[in-house]
């Protein structure tokens, strides 16, 4: 991986930023919006430099302000939101102080940027290529032919061969990396100096996700760009940022080169933050979750607004801001536990892990495993498995020939990238999805196909999905009583409404939620609390059985602490199983007993969590776990990426096979292939 610019020489680059004026200058900063009548303060008298070619990684929970604050860089807050104090100094001028008809000559043109989601950044109704013109034209001056030539020169710099075709596709024919590829060509045919990515790899797999950052990286160096990545993937921080800024409730409340800030964090949200990380985490242990929610903005703020989560926090963190105190020359923490006068605090042990070598264990001899028990049970067999969508010649098959075992009282992992089948799979299991050809079994009775209204009944009651998205799964116009009471209404298992509500009341407590949420709707509620919702409304049903398809994918990484810890809580307490379906491995890791990895609809791997990661067999499997990001910034960029190539299969002769080269670890591969995995394995 190419890390010239970004170089893990931290020490160099301190010194060559702190060489140099600031080329952005945000000084106290404060936004406010009116919203019903009420004052939310979003963003509390926030500071900010910014140097010229440095890559700046702005993290922090959803709502802290990372957004919000960089939108005043580019005059795009909501017409309800304004700035009320400070300013914003760039080329001579005041931003803060900017009317619609001045950012003209700003916007895009000298700061792009570059949002979340790129289907919604995109006009459905309009081509790719035109879309990516339009911008040439308005900011580069070309029109006619000379655009268009230079549309097809930056869709290829972008990664997004043969132009000419592109140029001419809608959105909708893109897959997600392509689109996100798509929305930076659009920001970076303006030529900007400073480029603001707001979560630009948050929905993508984390092989296209290490593209996206590469291809990133490398315009960056070719145009000489200024970087801001607003994120709160601590893996990305460390692969790309110069310097780490670090947000909560509205201020910045530590910053730092990345090594500082990763390596000697000195903010209690800091070591929080990096605490929850699952590669931190030791396997069948709680990760270190924040308790608490963010304070609410629209009252007055006194002392830190960490304080209440915190629980090493000092008296005067409940009276009194603290100031911004010294570190080093390049790093600034708001916290009163740098002031002299303060008692000496520790790092938590998780921050001094980071520093470490990390040593592979293996798999520890004295933990439990269901699959080898001798007494174990075969909850649910999936059998020759293929699910088809469309028919004749649009006919697709989405998954084919899979195969697999789920024993009682295990997590069972599904992980592939995108469109691989993943999600598939675990709707077919549960009756969501109808199966093509083979079979699903349940405790041994089929459950796939036409089956009697009873099994009907039985497997709804015993499996039970939590969805992806926590605010799409749930019925916006409904209650959270209704939204969880709704399998018990419809198959009528309460005796009365008291009964009811007492087992809304249990499911809820049982989440980590408070009972009167239960007469809230879902948009009064974070993603975590939502998400939570949504296992709620799964556990009422007392079910077995589990499908958790992506349910941390959209979560802060303090949330995602708090929802792993619950699911592993609620695993133990209930005796359930799972079938656990995601894509991030860090993740998987830590909360998985087995893991089969797909592509394209088939398994290719399967095998114990820890003897995947130390030995994958399949080309595939081992660029996944290349591309897992890494929270130790020298690391992460030295790491070797590996792109999988499928045309490095040659089975027109030689066929593959479902082969089990060590004992509980399958791969997929024809005669020559396992020969050449045996050898890796000194079989």
């Amino acid at each position: 991986m190419n890390t010239d610019i970004h170089s893990v020489d931290f020490d160099a680059r301190a010194k060559q930023i702190l060489s140099q004026k600031p080329l952005l200058s945000a000084e106290e900063v404060e936004v406010t919006f009116m919203l019903r009548g009420k004052k939310l303060t979003a963003i509390r008298r926030a500071s900010l430099d910014l140097y010229e070619g440095e890559t700046l990684a702005i993290v922090g929970e959803s709502g802290s302000g990372k957004s919000v604050f960089t939108k005043t860089f580019v005059g795009m807050l909501d017409k309800n939101g304004s700035i009320t104090h400070g300013s914003i100094h760039y080329n001579g001028e005041d931003l803060a102080k900017f009317q619609e008809k001045d950012w003209l000559r700003i916007r895009g043109k000298k700061i792009a940027m570059v949002t979340q989601d790129p289907m919604t950044s995109l006009n459905p109704l309009k081509t790719v290529g035109k879309q990516i013109q339009e911008s040439v034209e308005l900011h580069q001056g070309l029109k006619g032919s000379a655009a268009k030539e230079e549309t097809y020169r930056i869709l290829e710099s972008v990664g997004i061969h043969d132009p000419k075709r592109r140029y001419k596709q809608y959105p909708h024919e893109f897959s997600g990396g392509m689109r996100q590829r798509v929305v930076i060509a659009i920001a970076v045919a303006c030529n900007p100096q400073i480029l603001i990515c707001d979560e630009p790899t948050t929905a993508l797999d984390v092989t296209i996700q290490a593209q996206i950052l590469d291809l990133i990286r490398r315009l960056q160096k070719e145009r000489g760009m200024t970087i801001i990545y607003i994120t709160h993937d601590l893996g990305v921080v460390a692969n790309v940022a110069d310097r780490v800024a670090v947000m909560y409730a509205g201020q910045i409340i530590e910053i730092g080169m990345a090594n500082e800030v990763f390596f000697d964090p000195w903010h209690p949200y800091t070591w929080a933050l990096l605490s929850a990380l699952p590669q931190l985490g030791v396997k069948g242990e709680k990760l270190p979750a924040i308790d608490g929610t963010p304070p609410n903005l629209f009252n007055e703020i006194k002392g830190d607004a960490f304080a209440p989560r915190n629980r090493k926090a000092l008296n005067i963190d409940f009276l009194e801001e603290p100031p911004m105190y010294e570190v080093t020359a390049t790093h600034m923490v708001k916290a009163w536990i740098r002031d002299p006068r303060a008692p000496k605090v520790e790092q938590p042990q998780a921050i001094r892990k980071l520093s470490e070598p990390k040593e592979e264990k293996g798999t520890d001899p004295n933990a439990y495993h269901p699959h080898k028990d001798p007494n174990r049970e075969a909850l649910v067999e999936v059998r020759n498995m293929q699910v088809t969508f469309g028919s004749g010649r649009k006919k697709f098959v989405a998954v084919d020939d899979v195969n697999f075992t789920i024993y009682k009282g295990e997590t069972f992992s599904l992980v592939g990238e995108s469109g691989s089948g993943k999600t598939t799979i675990g709707r077919a299991i549960v009756r969501i999805n109808p199966i093509t050809s083979g079979e699903v079994l349940f405790r041994g009775e089929r459950i796939s196909g036409k089956i009697s209204r009873e099994m009907d009944e039985k497997v709804i009651r015993s499996m039970q999905m939590i969805f992806q998205d926590p605010m799409a799964s749930l019925n916006e116009r409904a209650k959270v009583d209704y939204i969880v009471s709704e399998g018990l209404i419809n198959f009528h298992l309460y005796k009365d409404d008291h009964d009811r509500q007492d087992k809304v009341q249990k499911a809820l407590k049982e989440v980590g939620l408070l009972p009167e949420f239960s007469s809230r709707f879902p948009h009064e509620f974070s993603g975590g609390q939502r998400q939570r919702i949504g296992i709620a409304r799964s556990l009422i049903m007392q079910p077995e059985f589990i499908v958790a398809d992506e349910p941390i994918s959209a979560l802060d990484v303090s949330i995602r602490a708090q929802v792993l810890n619950l699911l592993n809580e609620l695993k133990r307490n209930r005796g359930l199983t799972y079938l656990f379906i995601a894509h991030d491995l860090s993740v998987v890791r830590f909360i998985s007993d087995r893991i089969a990895v797909i592509h394209k609809g088939r398994i290719v791997e399967l095998a114990e969590t820890e003897e995947l990661f130390l030995h994958p067999m399949h080309p595939y499997t081992k660029a996944l776990l290349s591309a897992v990001p890494n929270p130790n910034p020298y690391i992460e960029r030295t790491k070797e990426l590996l792109v999988y190539d499928p045309s490095i299969h040659d089975y027109s002769v030689d066929g593959p096979k479902w082969v089990e080269i060590l004992p509980d670890h399958f791969v997929y591969g024809n005669e020559r292939e396992l020969d050449g995995y045996r050898k890796e394995l000194n079989l």
